[in-house]
């Protein structure tokens, strides 16, 4: 089962995801309200629908078109649902056109409350903040109501598990329902009660799930998470009045992840693609302005292309160069058919400009350099640990590593002179496996196992394993060491969807 959810989220990128959750939840409530479980008729919910859509569609074609920026389908429409959601369907001409102006807000804020070209708040929550501020529309979050709940949990779910931030919304939650408990407590309330209307009668699992996680407006690093869902959490559960709003402790969060995070948007100019196997391209780019990201860390980059497919304009790419480079080199795997994404990046001339959205991950080196590691690479899932190692070379780091990369075939290994170096130099010991090998290969044979790793590590327990491929690779792994009885703390992981 696992597994089967595990194929469905990957098969599609986070907006994506995102958006199709978006439009079941959107037609849950209109059957809800078909039978009567909700405060307002269908069409009441078409129409307000409607405006909210046209009005993002509209707003941000002309506001692409004035900044010259590029125009991303899938975000204004998962704005315009989730405005859907926060305020109330409105029933005469003042209201519609009340409901016009959020939707104009949520998309002027991410061009004009933006600093060199990146927005810092959350779109739909700082519409509905100016907007109640002013004395018109403020948010109601009617989605906060328990019919609509399995099917807010399901999404958010899926949504959660796609990022993998379990962590970050689960401390939010913790820390939100925990205070309505102490709360109630100190006020000589009921705690069972207010914990009860904390989880089932409150917007934290929608604002959790879908709002907390926005890629753009949240940290892309793991301690940088914790604080925010911290503050996001306590400034919503404390009971302050206004500042306790949901939407404004999003905000505050927003501002605390500008302030930590990259202050601008990340602009690259396309300097080569070499193809280094008969599937595998060296993408290189060069920053606009400096950039900073550490040795593992991933980027997203944004390609607005005709006739996307179902993954999307947006991907996510390890950075297979160390921190300090000139340029950012990507590993691409292409496949027959291709993903559009990638067809069009592949025809894209040197000097053109692609635009990235965040770098980030929690795929880097402990500092503790005494501690032996274990990498297993799944393909390309050798492009962060390329990283990793030509940065330990610049810096004449010497650690315990044995990297395990695992290929189908040899022709399809790829970074040797970086790997040889790291032998040379550094002492790294380098173990290819090839699935199928041809009859002259030397090497291991096969697949990675654990009774392989142990035949050139000697205590599994007192290493940490990172492990970046596929990711059928990478949850096989984890439970086949696990098994072995290395701790979940020890195990790093990276995995490639469609990569």
């Amino acid at each position: 089962m696992k597994q089967a959810v595990e194929s469905f989220i990957d098969s599609m990128t986070m907006y994506r995801l995102t958006l199709y959750g978006l439009y079941l939840i959107t037609a849950t409530a209109l059957v809800l309200s078909l039978i009567g479980q909700l405060a307002f008729s269908p069409l009441e919910l078409i129409i307000s629908l409607i405006i909210l859509v046209s009005v993002s569609y509209v707003a941000t074609r002309i506001f692409a078109w004035v900044f010259s920026s590029a125009y991303n389908p899938e975000s204004w429409q998962i704005t315009a649902f989730i405005l859907f959601y926060l305020i109330f369907p409105q029933t005469d001409i003042k209201g519609y056109l009340l409901t016009a102006l959020v939707a104009l807000l949520a998309v002027a804020s991410k061009y004009l409350l933006a600093i060199r070209g990146r927005h810092i708040f959350n779109p739909a929550a700082v519409a509905v903040v100016i907007s109640s501020t002013l004395g018109l529309l403020g948010a109601t979050w009617w989605i906060a109501t328990i019919v609509m709940l399995p099917v807010t949990v399901l999404v958010g779910l899926l949504i959660v598990w796609k990022l993998r931030h379990f962590m970050m919304v689960g401390i939010y939650m913790c820390v939100s329902v925990g205070l309505a408990g102490v709360i109630a407590f100190a006020s000589g309330f009921d705690v069972g009660d207010a914990i009860k209307a904390a989880v089932l009668s409150s917007p934290i699992i929608f604002a959790g799930a879908i709002m907390l996680t926005e890629p753009l407006t949240s940290p892309t690093t793991r301690r940088a998470q914790i604080i925010y869902a911290s503050i996001v959490g306590v400034l919503g559960g404390l009971q302050l009045g206004w500042l306790s709003k949901p939407d404004v402790a999003l905000l505050v969060g927003n501002a605390f992840t500008f302030l930590i995070g990259q202050r601008r948007s990340i602009r690259l100019q396309l300097v080569s693609i070499q193809e280094t196997t008969p599937t595998i391209y060296s993408v290189v780019l060069k920053p606009v302005h400096p950039i900073r990201f550490k040795a593992g860390q991933y980027i997203e980059l944004t390609l607005p292309h005709a006739h996307s497919d179902e993954r999307g304009i947006r991907r996510t790419f390890s950075i297979a160069s160390r921190p300090g480079d000139e340029h950012i080199t990507l590993g691409l795997v292409t496949a027959d058919p291709s993903s559009t994404f990638k067809a069009a990046l592949l025809q894209m001339k040197p000097g053109q400009e692609i635009r990235a959205t965040h770098i980030g991950g929690n795929f880097v080196l402990l500092h503790d350099t005494q501690r032996p590691i274990v990498m297993i690479a799944g393909g390309i899932g050798i492009t962060p640990f390329r990283a990793m190692i030509d940065d330990l070379l610049a810096r004449h780091e010497t650690r315990p590593i044995t990297l395990f990369y695992a290929v189908r075939r040899q022709d399809l290994l790829v970074y040797g002179r970086v790997l040889n170096e790291a032998r040379t130099r550094l002492g790294i010991k380098v173990i290819p496996v090839v699935a199928d090998p041809t009859d002259n290969w030397q090497g291991q044979r096969g697949y990675v196992t654990v009774d392989m790793i142990r035949q050139y590590v000697n205590q599994l327990h007192d290493a940490t394993f990172y492990i970046s491929g596929p990711n059928k690779m990478v949850l096989a792994f984890r439970r086949q060491l696990t098994a072995a009885g290395v701790s979940r703390m020890r195990i790093k992981s990276d995995y490639f969807s469609g990569y």
